[in-house]
């Protein structure tokens, strides 16, 4: 009982964004003791792995997280319905962060039939809500993200939960700009703003500032999008995540193509190529590289080539139908200026055929 107690209150430091230092001697703490009582009831030492994964997925460690799930996977059977109901909530997390909306929609949806079967509390629904509207925003579904955020909003503001009253107010600053609501949406990530300044958070920080940017930057207003592009960029660099970085690099380029400065824009576009590589940023290698073409003015059959048989698949084959509109309506334009009309009249009819898949 004691190990339970010193596992879940493990759980509840997590979710609450505690010190990491505090949570890795807490992790140390639950090991010692679980080699020191010689306990040989599976389902405790199984409670400590899925919490584990929790903390890994925490930490952005995913070979950790993709290790445990194997290792759990083996154990599901035994499983009893809260730990599967936390096991699935957990891997909803993990296949979202890995760009895997399939499994991530899955294990959530499994989780959320599984929590009406357990005791739990309000403020854990709020967590697996904060989920699904975290996927939902990820891959375009804006009314199940707008449903879900609040949900969430409305038991973390009875909490007084200010981290993700904070993180709910951005995902539905982000929903409210891809419908064009641009007041709405500014207002959201003013309130989120409020909070993170409390917290002097440079994570959600350096995340609020790139939302405001593309705001800015959606309205016309190039050099505000810069400034707040500029701003989160300062405070992403200090938590020092290149994961963060890049995309923010990527519009900070475009932003720069857009106002014709050539040099900055390259610079910044050379900057994230390499960032891309070292991490294997499949989805931001594909749009950087097709900015590079466009800032060089190169927009000839490589160009062609490989928005159609690279960029396009992997962007239909990972969902992000956002970018399959944008790029097949491109490369539509290209087509029609070179007179290519059938070519052209195919790639405006997959454009609209993504749009209607964003809902």
């Amino acid at each position: 009982e004691e190990i339970k107690w010193l596992i879940d209150d493990w759980y509840r430091m997590i979710v609450n964004y505690e010190d990491p230092r505090s949570l890795e001697e807490r992790a140390k703490e639950i090991e010692d003791k679980l080699k020191q009582s010689s306990i040989q009831q599976p389902l405790i030492h199984l409670r400590f792995d899925v919490f584990k994964l929790r903390y890994e997925i925490y930490r952005s460690d995913l070979e950790k997280a993709k290790q445990l799930i194997q290792h759990l996977n083996q154990f599901r059977e035994i499983l009893d319905t809260e730990l599967q109901y936390y096991f699935h909530h957990f891997c909803g997390i993990y296949y979202n962060m890995v760009n895997d909306y399939n499994n991530a929609i899955k294990c959530l949806k499994m989780a959320e039939e599984e929590i009406q079967k357990i005791s739990h509390s309000e403020t854990e629904e709020a967590h697996l809500y904060y989920q699904f509207a975290n996927l939902y925003c990820k891959f375009m579904h804006l009314s199940d993200c707008i449903n879900y955020a609040e949900k969430a909003l409305a038991i973390f503001n009875k909490d007084y939960n200010i981290t993700r009253i904070s993180d709910c107010q951005t995902i539905l600053g982000i929903t409210n700009r891809d419908i064009k609501n641009y007041s709405k949406a500014e207002y959201h990530y003013n309130q989120a703003l409020k909070f993170a300044k409390v917290m002097n958070d440079p994570v959600r920080l350096g995340v609020i500032y790139h939302n405001l940017g593309f705001v800015k930057s959606d309205q016309g207003d190039s050099e505000e999008a810069i400034n707040c592009y500029r701003k989160s960029l300062e405070y992403k660099e200090k938590v020092g995540k290149n994961e963060s970085i890049i995309m923010t690099i990527y519009l900070l380029a475009k932003e720069y193509h857009r106002l014709s400065m050539k040099k900055e824009c390259l610079e910044q576009i050379k900057r994230g190529l390499a960032i891309a590589e070292t991490l294997q940023d499949n989805i931001c290698y594909y749009l950087l590289s097709i900015l590079n073409f466009e800032a060089l003015g190169t927009l000839d059959e490589n160009y062609e080539q490989f928005i159609l048989n690279k960029a396009l698949p992997y962007f239909e084959n990972h969902k992000r139908w956002d970018f399959v509109a944008t790029y097949a309506e491109d490369l539509g334009n290209y087509y029609f200026k070179l007179k290519f009309y059938k070519k052209a009249g195919e790639m405006y009819q997959l454009a609209n055929e993504a749009r209607k898949k964003i809902i």
